[in-house]
């Protein structure tokens, strides 16, 4: 016997002859079938093979801290305050190593909301410039001190109520108001001031009257008016507020010097794309968007009202806010890196928990604060025989908000790092596994559809499903 005939004497898989099998319609059906999901099935366990089996592990975070960025992370935030302009909103950031930064400008964009909420058009200060040297003259300026009833009370500038606000701006071509109350400092030294412009532009004939409004007795009328802020001076046309409010000096020059340049400032609000059109301000609410440079020490970032020139009544300060997104991240070393992980929404939507959520201050004088436990996740992917890592920060939520009558309404985001550090890494089995996988997903699918052929092919159903296809075929 020969080594061939002892070789065929092993064989297992034994041919049947071709010409006793019969191919049939039924037959022919199930194997597409079959094959269609041998291949779904090939395809699903080789991408599990590659992408492997995420196995967690906790560690003490010992990252190299040699680096220049290392010890410190980025804050992004996008913020909405719908009851509060964005004129004196402040972004501040304390941590445990005593940083204190008021009032953060690089990298904070402030957009102001309509009532519906829709963006408004951002107006540079750029309205308010220096007026020049001596544009109003000692000579007037001494004039008008040697007048001392000028400052008594009785001879203040047109004195405003809510019952005839309206009627009396709207029958000026152009007037500036001053809404102010008793108690504020800046206001009492607006005073003389106030006056002395008010007296130079009469002499002068100016178009622009001057007028005031007590927001202590008429509280309704300031608030409708956009007022929060204790002295802040409008314009008007004709009755329709121009925008933005005056924030230039005060001084006499100054005031003098706006006022006469009302038709210009104006004319800038209306190319900006401002609404001049309203009584009062069209911009009722803000949104505060951003990214922020800390440490990676405990800290907190503050959203309160500042300015070093206004006081604010607390009464009328209302922190209702929509976190629509707050992450951490490592610092990118580039901005299109930046770019790339605030628009990868994959990435976005581990990192930010907060889905939009809104916290109302149901009661006056209401401060939010909210704590967040960081927890650094590295990500350790596996894909075609090579490792990356991605390093995010996830975090827990605990909110809060109480009243406070001590201090302004605020809005905090308490912020601390965990010292454990979650590892999440890919492994993969072992290519025997794979395949043994394959073998068995492939022979076990082509079994079952063997059965499923073979009920197919000798049920009465298969058979006259197939023969009246076959009938069909025939008539056409």
């Amino acid at each position: 016997m020969s080594f061939s005939d002892i070789v065929k004497n092993l064989d297992f898989y034994k041919n049947i002859q071709v010409d006793i099998r019969e191919k049939t319609a039924a037959g022919g059906a199930v194997s597409l079938v079959s094959a269609v999901l041998m291949g779904i099935l090939f395809l699903a366990e080789t991408n599990s093979y590659i992408q492997g089996t995420p196995v967690h592990s906790i560690t003490i975070d010992d990252h190299d801290n040699t680096s220049p960025t290392a010890g410190a992370f980025w804050v992004n935030f996008d913020v909405t305050f719908p009851a509060v302009t964005c004129d004196h909103i402040s972004v501040d950031v304390e941590d445990r190593l005593g940083s204190r930064i008021f009032d953060i400008q690089k990298n904070v964009e402030k957009i102001p909301l309509d009532p519906e909420g829709v963006e408004s058009a951002i107006l540079p200060d750029v309205h308010h410039t220096t007026a020049p040297d001596g544009h109003v003259s000692m000579k007037e300026l001494q004039e008008v001190v040697q007048n001392q009833d000028i400052f008594t009370r009785s001879n203040d500038s047109v004195m405003l109520e809510a019952q005839n606000f309206e009627e009396w701006v709207q029958g000026h071509e152009w007037a500036l108001v001053n809404f102010r109350v008793d108690w504020c400092p800046w206001c009492q030294m607006l005073v003389p001031v106030w006056k002395s412009a008010a007296a130079i532009l009469n002499t002068r004939n100016s178009l622009v009257q001057m007028a005031t409004v007590e927001c202590t007795e008429h509280m309704e009328l300031c608030k409708n008016a956009g007022v929060t802020a204790f002295p802040t001076v409008k314009l008007y046309h004709f009755g329709k507020h121009v925008p933005p409010d005056y924030k230039g000096k005060r001084t006499v020059n100054d005031i003098v010097h706006y006022a006469e340049t009302a038709a210009i400032s104006k004319e800038e609000a209306e190319k900006a794309g401002a609404n001049v059109s309203s009584v009062h301000r069209s911009d009722v609410g803000c949104t505060v968007v951003g990214h922020l440079f800390v440490h990676k020490v405990p800290g907190r970032i503050q959203f309160t009202l500042k300015s070093d020139q206004h006081s604010f009544s607390r009464e009328h300060v209302n922190f209702t806010h929509q976190v629509h997104h707050l992450s951490f991240n490592d610092i990118p070393e580039t901005e299109q890196e930046m770019e790339a992980i605030m628009l990868d929404h994959q990435i976005q939507d581990k990192v930010s928990k907060w889905l939009s959520q809104t916290f109302t201050s149901h009661t006056k004088h209401t401060t939010h604060e909210h704590y967040l436990k960081v927890v650094e996740y590295e990500y350790k992917n596996r894909g075609f025989g090579w490792a990356n890592a991605n390093r995010i920060y996830e975090h827990s939520i605990s909110s809060h908000s109480y009243a406070t009558d001590i201090h302004l309404p605020s809005v905090k985001f308490h912020y601390d790092l965990s010292p454990m550090q979650v590892t999440v890494e890919y492994q993969s089995r072992p290519w025997f596994s794979f395949i043994t996988m394959v073998c068995a997903l492939i022979g076990g699918a082509w079994s079952i559809m063997s059965v499923v052929n073979d009920i197919a092919s000798s049920s009465e159903l298969g058979k006259s499903f197939f023969a009246d296809a076959k009938t069909l075929r025939a008539r056409s």
